[in-house]
């Protein structure tokens, strides 16, 4: 396997298990799948495929023991369609080298009127609790515009590796990696995206490493 496609799949699962834990979540990770042991945060799959070679009857037998929810399948490879289940999304993971770190416009969020303001118009109020922000691996960035946020992104250091999720708004993002750079200083970026976003990483210097897909269970 790719070592950059390893540390991106093991820096969304750190973040699956430190999100889980805000909200006072279990969770377990057993025969290459985490899972949660209670109905994860919005926004977040009850299951994640950790190794490649997990198949679709494995994911839907660890489901039948647990929360409802969705799958986050790491490497395209679960084909769930046969069971019912829809096709969310599809993505690509990204890496890049370290970033020189430079002065710029990004600036941490370090209080809770800051964050409900930061998470009021990316609608995760629910998910990225005030919690987050007395985490020292954990950095809420915004840029603002005279006294409005009109971007954010969330850096997660792990393992010498930084997991930046959440990028929205008017993203530099050759600006966004020199900004983490400052905090988390000669650590490899990982993150994942599509669309629009995902041609402006590739653009400023991140590598597409390979494809994830997000599953939603058919409706009850």
């Amino acid at each position: 396997m790719d070592p950059r496609l390893r540390c991106a799949v093991d820096a969304s699962v750190g973040w699956y298990d430190d999100l889980c834990a805000l909200h006072g979540v279990g969770s377990v990770l057993v025969d290459g799948i985490w899972s949660a042991l209670a109905p994860p945060p919005p926004l977040h799959s009850a299951a994640v495929t950790v190794e490649p070679d997990v198949t679709a009857e494995r994911v839907l037998a660890r489901l039948a023991d647990g929360p409802r929810g969705g799958v986050k399948d790491s490497f395209s490879t679960v084909d769930l369609g046969a069971a019912g289940w829809e096709l969310l999304l599809s993505a690509s993971w990204l890496h890049r080298p370290p970033a020189v770190p430079r002065a710029g416009r990004w600036v941490d969020i370090t209080g809770a009127r800051e964050l409900a303001a930061w998470t009021s118009g990316h609608d995760t109020a629910d998910v990225l609790l005030p919690g987050l922000l007395r985490s020292a691996h954990f950095r809420v960035l915004a840029r603002y515009e005279r006294d409005r946020i009109v971007a954010g992104a969330v850096a997660r250091l792990g393992s010498g590796t930084v997991d930046l999720s959440n990028v929205h708004g008017d993203v530099d993002w050759d600006e966004l990696a020199s900004a983490v750079a400052r905090i988390f200083p000669d650590r490899q970026l990982v993150g994942y995206e599509r669309g629009d976003d995902l041609a402006a990483a590739v653009a400023a210097g991140f590598s597409p490493v390979g494809e994830l897909r997000v599953w939603v269970p058919p409706t009850p």
